[in-house]
């Protein structure tokens, strides 16, 4: 491995965690912004409460992803993985709308930055 490998993998890790958090404040807004559209302005307060636990879990998913990379476990890496890869999947369901696209294609740039930690995440038995 040559010098260079580490401070990549540092790159690419502290890439993924920078767009995970960036993604988990879009969606915070964005279950914000449901909230606010559903139970304030069209007074279905019903569904809203339960998008909006939806729109968060998904939220804090992603932030605990971003913040659980920093350790160097097989765990974290299992966890972040599963959570850009099931977004990934949701947001194919409704890629015509702008914010579902954006956040389609930072779940895109995530995984491709995740991929390649596996051999710093699952060392060689």
């Amino acid at each position: 491995m040559s010098k260079r490998a580490p401070q990549d993998f540092r790159q690419k890790r502290n890439t993924a965690r920078a767009i995970f958090i960036l993604n988990a404040i879009l969606w915070l807004g964005y279950g914000v912004y449901i909230y606010y559209d559903m139970a304030v302005l069209n007074n279905n307060t019903d569904a809203a409460d339960i998008l909006t636990i939806f729109v968060l879990i998904n939220a804090a998913a992603m932030l605990a992803s971003g913040i659980l990379l920093r350790k160097i476990q097989s765990s974290t890496y299992y966890f972040a993985l599963a959570v850009v890869v099931f977004n990934t999947l949701l947001m194919l369901t409704n890629l015509f709308d702008l914010f579902f696209l954006s956040s389609f294609i930072l779940d895109l740039i995530v995984f491709l930055n995740l991929t390649p930690l596996r051999k710093e995440y699952l060392p060689k038995p």
